[in-house]
């Protein structure tokens, strides 16, 4: 599985998920995985199982608690690029 370096996990003033990444080509992702026994996080995009990495046990909980996480990113034109994708549990 292809890994990407420096996603960063955390969650927005109103509680809600966010991935920041480093590549505005990842934010296209199709659904984010969270993996319970490893707290992995990955993502689908065209396809392709895209690792983005490994969160603490308190955020573990809040991705399998959530519906949905939040994928930004800087766009080449120079402002923020934001999507919203589901999260499914892999069990």
């Amino acid at each position: 599985m292809l890994q990407v370096q420096g996603a960063s996990f955390s969650r927005d003033a109103h509680g809600r998920l966010c991935i920041a990444l480093d590549d505005a080509a990842f934010t296209r992702a199709d659904v984010v995985f969270i993996d319970p026994s490893s707290r992995e996080i990955s993502a689908l995009l065209d396809g392709m199982q895209v690792g983005l990495g490994r969160v603490t046990a308190d955020m573990a909980k809040a991705f399998m608690e959530q519906g949905c996480v939040f994928l930004t990113a800087p766009h080449p034109q120079g402002h923020d690029l934001t999507l919203i994708a589901p999260v499914l549990t892999i069990h």
